[in-house]
């Protein structure tokens, strides 16, 4: 029951329609352009790539560029979701353990955040706190995988 209201939150708070509320949907975020901040959100530097972000229901995947061995993969282990209008004003939190593909964990933050309808997301772990990477967002969509 408790893990049926999660998923019930996650989807209705995160800026799913509701016609997105079946198991096999999910969004994509596409930035193609990446920021290294500090502690400070002071720019330390750019890189114009691109980088893909697909959240389902329970997991995020991130990556970079098209090469999918250098993915991280997580489950959530924690979500929180307050957006006011969907993919235009409000936030989602995303706890996570953003794995590589050897198997390398490192406990992250995962923050999606829409300002007048721009998107970014930011990515930092406990691992390096001083250390945020900003993916300005370009596009983004639903997807319904089968």
């Amino acid at each position: 029951m408790q893990q049926n209201v999660f998923l019930a939150i996650a989807l209705c708070g995160c800026g799913f329609t509701i016609k997105a509320q079946q198991d096999d949907a999910s969004l994509r975020y596409v930035s193609n352009k990446t920021e290294d901040l500090d502690a400070a959100n002071t720019i330390k530097g750019t890189k114009e790539e691109k980088v893909t972000v697909d959240i389902t229901k329970t997991a995020i995947r991130i990556a970079p560029g098209d090469n999918p061995a250098k993915a991280l993969t997580g489950s959530f282990t924690g979500v929180s979701c307050l957006w006011k209008e969907a993919f235009n004003n409000g936030k989602t939190i995303i706890s996570t353990t953003l794995s590589d593909q050897q198997g390398h964990g490192k406990n992250a933050t995962v923050t999606i955040e829409g300002a007048d309808g721009k998107i970014t997301i930011l990515l930092q772990t406990q691992e390096c706190p001083g250390c945020i990477t900003r993916l300005l967002v370009d596009k983004h969509e639903e997807l319904h995988l089968n």
